[in-house]
């Protein structure tokens, strides 16, 4: 049965069209040989109430090429009258097309996406590319991509977004007219779930578009490139990455009772060394218990299957092996059971890595300085260095917590600010962190996690004295955590970090101070921030607030890197350049700790200087 108002064939038993409801009639009720009349001939149809716009039907659809009807019925009877002479054939009307696909550069939700092309058209869905027509800025810290333009602080982890650009970017948007056909994004989405390792659905709005109420999803636009589709083979290196990201992303997931359902090659979106999941088609929300247990072991074996194939070429087989051993038995340890959660799985390929990256066995040398330099009567500045020195089975691996604190307020205030952060954060090392390095059976350190623990304690410890002794007492704060060959670099004002090394020097931390800012939105070029009048004021210290969010950063070590830690007594004195050659060229790190010291002072010394250097060496 062909319905009369969209032209969809249906089955003869049908009573509504498939395609667009209408009610089909029955045998009886049909004319052969007469067309079927189009009351919305000659009208226009609204494109989006809600927007008022409107365009012509006859624009809307295309009817193709149309041919006269043919007088194949008998030629006498009781229809005989009715029908129309062939002399006087007519186009067979259009077809009402209920669910039309939106044209290029509509705008839907208010104003906030442009649609720019429609990539996929179907009875039940329409899948557009979209572009935010909103200033959109991505936080560094966690890729959270939804901050407005303007907005200080990410909206997803609290991460500054100083000085990033704003961005328009591409979403894809599906559209229908039955809500259930994407129920599972929509509840997604409805969820406000965020995770870097994850394209998870945005938002769901409706719409009225000619007349019906159509349902919208928005996502993330994915990459081109699929687990499935890489131009190349990956490199080994590069997989255990990405199974990192996408581990931690199901862990994500699961915490929330999300099964992915479909953790294959072709859901897994890949852009250059990040990989994230998409299309959460098959997605399920569960209930928990047994049954959910199971379909987590299930996304976390085929995450694995899919990297075995990544690396491989070919499906997995234990007795194929690949390097390093260490991943080899990961890979194992998952089709056995021994891991059963996609956290386990993300520490484990961790440990892969480090145990690819860092060398067999180093040791850290250490050099520390402050002075009161040539012009201050107190020196305000305070350091701290806390080190665990192990090695067992001739392989050494030590820890240590370095820090620099600039103390603010004058006299009786900025050296009780610096004191007082550098005593509540070595108490706090103490209780906190020592045990866990030193105990094997506690979980892996959160680093990130310990590190803005550790700067709020200092902050409250340094809030709470300035309150009872009413000044304005302050301090800067910048300091690493050194473990596994990795340094975790946190700081709050200007106080900085450098890696110096064969390649030259680099600053690791952003100053949090105007002149900085200037720098940054190009009022001020580097050369004039050094000299500024107003160099040393800043927007973000220790003390200040009841609380505070440090930046984080995370860079992996070689054998000859050094870390240098400073106040703003070294680094406005001295250029960088300078400070890399006394560094490079000095014997040990105590001693280029003193030459800097001296080159301070010797440029004006105006105020106090404190300098860190940690330095990888191999042993052996």
């Amino acid at each position: 049965m062909k319905c009369v108002h969209c032209g969809t064939q249906n089955t003869d038993d049908a009573k509504h069209c498939r395609r667009c409801g209408a009610v089909l009639p029955r045998d009886s009720e049909i004319t052969p040989g007469l067309p079927v009349p189009d009351d919305d001939a000659g009208q226009t149809h609204p494109l989006n109430e809600d927007a008022g716009q409107t365009r012509p039907f006859d624009e809307a659809v295309d009817h193709g090429e149309t041919k006269p009807l043919h007088d194949t019925g008998p030629k006498s009877g009781p229809l005989y009258a009715q029908r129309i002479p062939e002399s006087d054939t007519r186009p067979l009307p259009r077809t009402r097309n209920f669910f039309e696909p939106l044209p290029e550069r509509t705008i839907i939700d208010e104003g906030r996406y442009l649609i720019s092309a429609l990539r996929e058209e179907s009875p039940l869905l329409n899948v557009y590319a979209t572009v935010s027509r909103r200033a959109l800025v991505e936080c560094r810290q966690c890729g959270f991509t939804r901050n407005n333009f303007g907005d200080q602080y990410c909206l997803q982890c609290g991460g500054s977004l100083a000085s990033i650009e704003p961005l328009y970017p591409n979403f894809v948007i599906k559209e229908t007219l039955a809500p259930d056909a994407i129920a599972i994004e929509r509840q997604l989405a409805e969820m406000e779930l965020h995770h870097g390792g994850a394209l998870l659905p945005i938002e769901t709005f409706t719409e009225i578009v000619f007349g019906t109420r159509r349902v919208y999803v928005v996502l993330p636009e994915p990459s081109p490139f699929t687990g499935e589709n890489l131009p190349n083979r990956p490199e080994a290196g590069d997989v255990i990455n990405w199974g990192v990201q996408l581990a931690d992303a199901l862990a994500f997931l699961h915490k929330n009772n999300i099964s992915f359902g479909a953790a294959h090659l072709n859901h897994m979106s890949v852009t250059g060394k990040a990989a994230r999941w998409f299309n959460f088609t098959s997605a399920r929300i569960q209930t928990p218990g047994t049954r959910t247990r199971k379909a987590y072991i299930d996304d976390v074996q085929a995450l694995v299957a899919g990297l075995f194939v990544l690396i491989t070429g070919q499906a997995y087989a234990p007795e194929v092996a690949i390097t390093p051993r260490g991943l080899h038995d990961v890979f194992q340890e998952v089709f056995t059971g021994e891991i059963a959660s996609a956290a386990q799985l993300a520490e484990r390929l961790r440990d892969v890595i480090a145990e690819i990256r860092r060398p067999a066995s180093y040791d850290l040398r250490v050099g520390r300085l402050t002075d009161v330099g040539q012009v201050r009567q107190l020196n305000e500045d305070s350091l701290l260095t806390l080190e665990l020195g192990r090695v067992h089975r001739s392989v050494g691996t030590p820890i240590g917590l370095y820090v620099v604190a600039d103390g603010m307020g004058g006299h009786s205030a900025g050296d009780v600010a610096s004191g007082l952060a550098i005593e509540a954060l070595a108490k706090h090392a103490t209780a906190t962190l020592l045990p866990l390095e030193l105990d094997s059976a506690t979980p892996l350190l959160d680093v990130d996690a310990w590190l803005r623990e550790a700067v709020n304690v200092a902050n409250m410890t340094v809030h709470e004295q300035r309150k009872l002794a009413g000044t304005n007492m302050g301090t800067t704060l910048v300091m690493t955590y050194v473990a596994d060959g990795q340094a975790h670099v946190a700081h709050v004002g200007d106080s900085r970090a450098y890696l110096i090394n064969a390649a030259g020097i680099q600053q690791i931390t952003v100053d949090h101070s105007l002149v900085q800012r200037l720098v940054d939105t190009k009022q001020l070029t580097p050369e004039e921030a050094r000299v500024h009048p107003q160099r040393n004021v800043i927007y973000k210290n220790l003390g200040d607030r009841s609380s505070v969010a440090p930046d984080i950063t995370h860079l992996d070590l070689q054998p000859g890197d050094r870390l240098l830690l400073c106040s703003d007594g070294l680094s406005t004195e001295i250029e960088d350049q300078v400070i890399q050659q006394i560094v490079a060229s000095a014997a040990s790190p105590q001693e280029a700790c003193r030459q800097l010291t001296e080159a301070a002072n010797a440029a004006g010394g105006r105020d106090n200087i404190t300098t860190i250097i940690v330095q990888m060496e191999l042993l052996g």
